[in-house]
């Protein structure tokens, strides 16, 4: 296109440039609210990781535990605990830190100005084209498997032993030094006896994270005690494999267990993403 032609057509695209200005105005507190919804499902995808490979790499110590003995045993069950009770910080800081990366990343992507490059046939279908609050919306859509999937992954693993450390840490606190230690050797028993209970929980509640999205979300929080009853159920079912042999002692202990959480992961997740999905269904304009 001729320079003449170009300059003739300037006030076309200085009336759509002034159009879009007033629409990204206007759109901007839309694009911050997609924008927070996005960074904190990054945050919690990243945090659940995070957790999930450390509380699974101190049950993959605690079993291998069996392959050793005396010192290095010891060792075994001290660094399982160890890692067992480094998943809650090292979640929480790696969500942080997942945060606080998407949160500039995200942001300088939605801020960025618009530039143009003289050809005004590209520079229009690029105008036409660029929408920040749809692309942030779509951005945060993305990330809602995974900001349910993780943290119920992590939470599946770590907190039923952590339940039991707790049980059995308060009682001997400040009285017994050993306490990891000794723990590191219910780690190895459970993860023999009830590992597969474990897998069982992590696998039930992630394909149920999974399935969040295809759901209205009106129907987020409806069915609830069946989705985690099932998994609950399950879990118990796995238990009693050994747990005949063991006066049935893993199945009651899973049960008691799972019910101190399982029923509220399931709860909170869900009112959790109800709660984003109202907030990005509410900047459609």
């Amino acid at each position: 296109m001729s320079a003449c032609a170009y300059r003739s057509l300037e006030p076309v695209l200085q009336q759509r440039i002034a159009a879009l200005r007033e629409r990204h105005e206007s759109e901007a507190p839309f694009v911050d609210v997609a924008r927070r919804v996005a960074v904190r499902r990054v945050g919690r995808a990243a945090g659940g990781f995070i957790a999930t490979v450390v509380g699974g790499s101190a049950l993959l110590v605690g079993l291998a535990s069996w392959l050793s003995s005396g010192t290095e045993e010891t060792y075994a069950h001290t660094v399982a605990s160890a890692l067992l009770v480094a998943a809650w910080p090292a979640g929480i800081v790696a969500a942080l830190v997942a945060r606080a990366v998407a949160r500039g990343i995200l942001g300088g992507w939605a801020d960025e100005p618009v530039r143009f490059t003289g050809d005004l046939a590209k520079d229009l279908a690029r105008l036409d084209a660029d929408e920040p609050l749809a692309a942030m919306r779509r951005t945060a859509e993305r990330w809602e498997r995974p900001a349910a999937a993780w943290p119920l992954a992590a939470l599946s693993l770590v907190t039923p032993l952590t339940i039991h450390l707790l049980v059995d840490w308060i009682p001997n606190l400040g009285r017994d030094a050993s306490v990891l230690q000794d723990f590191g050797t219910w780690i190895a028993l459970s993860v023999v006896l009830v590992g597969h209970s474990h897998l069982a929980v992590l696998v039930g509640a992630v394909r149920w994270a999974r399935s969040l999205r295809e759901r209205p979300t009106e129907m987020l929080t409806t069915g609830l005690s069946r989705s985690w009853g099932l998994t609950l159920l399950v879990a118990v079912g796995l238990a009693c494999l050994p747990g005949i042999v063991l006066l049935g002692i893993p199945p009651i202990l899973v049960a008691l267990t799972g019910l101190l959480f399982i029923p509220a992961m399931y709860v909170v997740t869900a009112r959790r993403i109800q709660r984003e999905r109202f907030a990005l269904e509410a900047t459609v304009a």
